[in-house]
């Protein structure tokens, strides 16, 4: 039965705490698009779904969060959600609410935001994303026959992006992964709102105009066209990318400049850096020069004091404005400070702007950014930055999503 496909998912998920992305690597084809989106829908919206389908867990959602993953995977209501969730997938519901999250999660939201906006996030947040991928400068003379491919059996409808001139958004699963045009590099899988930092990145005047003060569902009017013909001609820069990760935002900036420039990527996972490469080989990015930090040992970063045109901290964070495409975050539901050897996530976002800002020279701009929209990661730390570095002065700040793109916050300092 394909509820045993389920069982032994969840079972998976677990044992290990992998990403939903890492368990649907080791699903057959022929299943992959079913199980992402009954296995996802479940982990976004658990109680609302078993609540639907008539499953009844016999427990209020704060004890329902609070279990451990031992105590999970022995909770005999969920397999029995699993049995009839696969053959009643349409009737569940596309949103959920405040209880498919953790109530330590939606009491930040509500604290930092009220009540109605708390149940608004965690409605948008809980639904099924968007598959987004965006374009490389080589695909863009293929482009039509890409989107020509994209219309035949297996893809759900796409349009183009609405923030980003170099987007392409399928409305749910898309299998484009499969596709030779992924092998060739002409695009990455990559969120809208990802796109747009990492256009803030480089150019935060033209950027900043998309803001809000505060998480909205509201939307502006974007010149796409305008945005474009900036980019074609963009400046060549040194840019110094922390925290780089697997590098989607780094791949980004060095289409964005054409190749042209440096962009140094630092990590200190190296498995990370090892993907970026990997990714920056098939992309046929030859600007970017990948580098895994050994601990503290910032003794690589010191040949760059005082002359990085852009410093750009994609900083560590709870990650909550990407819940609904990594919805297995929240059931790890540990705080990042508790975690054995890590500093409180705040602490941890301030080290990274001390370790980074000696690299910024006279001119230049050192931009902060979350995939969150918490207070005290955001705003906070805006003003903390400005009462630590008095030479650091802000240009300008704001929230993206988490509506039509995932949640973001991004600020850019000039160093004066």
């Amino acid at each position: 039965m394909k509820s045993e496909l389920l069982k032994q998912i969840f079972i998976e998920f677990c044992e290990s705490q992998t990403h939903l992305e890492g368990l649907l690597s080791k699903v057959p084809n022929a299943q992959k698009a079913k199980i992402a989106i009954s296995f996802g829908a479940f982990l976004r919206r658990p109680l609302s779904i078993a609540q639907t389908l008539g499953v009844d867990f016999k427990l209020t959602p704060e004890e329902f969060w609070s279990m451990s993953f031992i105590r999970l995977k022995k909770f005999s209501p969920i397999y029995d959600l699993f049995e009839v969730l696969w053959d009643r997938l349409p009737e569940i519901p596309s949103d959920g609410s405040l209880q498919d999250f953790p109530q330590k999660l939606t009491e930040t939201w509500i604290s930092d935001w009220g009540q109605d906006a708390a149940k608004s996030y965690a409605r948008i947040l809980s639904q099924d994303p968007l598959t987004t991928i965006r374009l490389h400068r080589r695909a863009r003379a293929n482009e039509e026959e890409m989107n020509a491919h994209f219309k035949t059996d297996g893809f759900p409808k796409s349009r183009a992006g609405r923030y980003s001139p170099y987007a392409r958004v399928f409305k749910g699963y898309a299998p484009v992964l499969a596709t030779s045009f992924f092998e060739k590099g002409f695009f990455e899988i990559q969120d809208e709102g990802s796109q747009v930092m990492s256009m803030f990145a480089l150019s935060p005047e033209m950027v900043a105009p998309l803001l809000f003060e505060m998480p909205s569902a509201e939307k502006k009017d974007v010149n796409v066209a305008a945005l474009m013909k900036h980019f074609e001609t963009l400046p060549a820069m040194t840019v110094v990318d922390a925290c780089a990760g697997g590098g989607g935002k780094t791949l980004a900036m060095a289409d964005l400049m054409s190749g042209q420039g440096r962009i140094y990527a630092y990590d200190v996972y190296d498995r990370k850096i090892q993907s970026l490469k990997k990714r920056a080989e098939r992309a046929e990015e030859r600007s970017i020069q990948a580098v895994c930090l050994k601990g503290d040992d910032l003794s690589p970063l010191k040949k760059f004091y005082g002359s990085a045109d852009r410093v750009f901290l994609d900083s560590p964070c709870n990650g909550a404005g990407v819940l609904r495409r990594n919805p297995d975050t929240k059931w790890n539901r540990k705080p990042y400070a508790e975690k054995e050897g890590f500093l409180p996530i705040e602490e941890l976002q301030q080290k990274v702007v001390r370790d980074y800002y000696p690299l910024v020279k006279r001119g230049g701009k050192l931009v902060y950014g979350v995939c969150t929209f918490q207070k005290s990661e955001t705003i906070d730390q805006v003003k903390w930055i400005q009462s630590e570095f008095p030479d650091l002065k802000l240009e300008c700040s704001g929230f993206l999503g988490p509506y039509e793109t995932d949640g973001f916050f991004m600020a850019s300092f000039t160093k004066v």
